[in-house]
């Protein structure tokens, strides 16, 4: 593969092996949502060491326990540019058997959240040695953000308490990163505007009154009430929500009953929602609600529950523009893929609500390898993805100094 002899991309290159022995750490040494007390006093560690780096930790300074912020440059001077890594990992069982297999029995990082972390590290100490030449005519934030994966007991994940507490305060950008196991090394995936969903699930209970299961008549059926809500459910994305709208409504879960000759005297569901824009993301709500308003006109009544999640990720033209610029000067081989990412969620979508942001998933899949892909048992990339985009992320948030240098 060819790359160009840009310095960026032979400093990133350069600490190539230093980046490998991090992210294998983070393998290593999973944690989960909320819990990434070890992750974080390394990467903090790490952070102090480079000059001119400013560091916060803690619930007081980034709105978590597991927090950590780093800064360089000097906001006065021009811009302030945030980097954002996510640290935490899954709770699945590895079924890889490399070296440096996780040591902590059913969790993972499965979502290559030990790649960015290590990314993130290395963003910092190029960007550092910047600014020790006197490059950096503002400020770098290097956000390692806890808990994108999963929510807490109030229903939120990692980034909106470090947005409360101030870490977006003053940023004129944010840039983040993403791996993507099914693209292979030298692609990208690259696009403005909504590229990942909004993700909202529900929770419904289908009352009736249950009864004897050889005397139907004599009550009502919540089972059977349900089976005329499910094509009403099912029809919403066909039939309610225009064929140019992004939209899924799945069903995930259907509980009901304990015996087989006992009519439950209710029947829940569980389910999920993915969106783009937020017009159609009021129409899914609504209309799931006018689906399960059938059962009352056939004896049963109900009880609708909706949680909203992650919002929609909408990358700013502008950050998104400057990426691509980027990685047609360091990787002109690279082929750019402009679409959006699909219709899983990010919880990055909250910091890209807040100021103008861009996400880019980077190709890092192994050739000839299944089973792979993200949140499975054997997900894995190929190493040679650090330095390539540590190199893009510096690169590019040194182009916001130029015009102040």
């Amino acid at each position: 593969m060819q790359f160009s002899d840009h310095p960026m991309v032979e400093k990133a290159f350069a600490m190539k092996q230093q980046l490998i022995q991090y992210r294998r750490h983070f393998h290593r040494y999973p944690e989960l949502s909320f819990q990434e007390f070890e992750t974080a006093e390394q990467i903090e560690k790490h952070l102090r060491m480079l000059p001119g780096m400013k560091v916060k930790s803690g619930k007081q300074d980034t709105g978590l326990a597991t927090g950590v912020i780093g800064e360089v440059g000097c906001e006065k001077e021009g811009p302030t540019i945030a980097i954002r890594a996510d640290i935490d990992a899954l709770p699945i069982l590895e079924e890889n058997e490399h070296e440096y297999k996780s040591l902590h029995e059913g969790i993972m990082h499965a979502c290559g959240h030990d790649a960015h972390t290590a990314i993130g590290l290395g963003v910092a100490e190029l960007l550092a040695a910047e600014w020790k030449q006197r490059k950096i005519k503002g400020k770098v934030r290097f956000i390692f953000q806890p808990a994108e994966e999963n929510e807490d007991e109030n229903g939120l994940t990692g980034s909106p308490y470090m947005i409360k507490a101030g870490v977006l305060d003053d940023v004129d950008a944010a840039m983040a990163l993403h791996m993507d196991p099914e693209l292979p090394l030298g692609e990208v995936k690259l696009h403005e505007g909504y590229s990942m969903a909004n993700v909202d699930t529900f929770e419904a209970v289908i009352r009736g009154t249950g009864g004897h299961a050889a005397y139907p008549h004599l009550g009502t059926d919540p089972v059977w009430m349900l089976s005329v809500v499910l094509p009403a459910l099912y029809g919403i994305r066909s039939r309610k929500v225009s064929p140019l709208d992004a939209a899924v409504l799945s069903i995930g879960e259907i509980r009901a009953g304990s015996s087989y000759n006992v009519i439950p005297s209710e029947v829940s569901i569980k389910g999920t929602m993915r969106s783009y824009d937020d017009h159609v993301r009021e129409q899914l709500v609504q209309q799931l609600d006018q689906a399960l308003a059938v059962v009352k006109t056939i004896g049963g009544s109900y009880q609708l529950d909706v949680r909203y999640g992650e919002p929609a990720l909408d990358n700013d033209p502008q950050v998104t523009a400057r990426l691509e610029e980027t990685i047609q000067a360091l990787f002109p081989t690279f082929l750019i893929h402009r679409c959006p990412f699909g219709l899983g969620g990010e919880d990055f979508g909250h910091m890209a609500k807040q100021v103008p942001s861009s996400m880019f998933f980077i190709g890092a899949g192994i050739p000839e390898r299944e089973e792979s892909g993200l949140h499975m048992p054997k997900f894995d990339i190929d190493e040679c993805v650090l330095p390539i985009g540590a190199a893009i992320l510096a690169h590019t948030a040194l182009t916001y100094f130029r015009g102040n240098s």
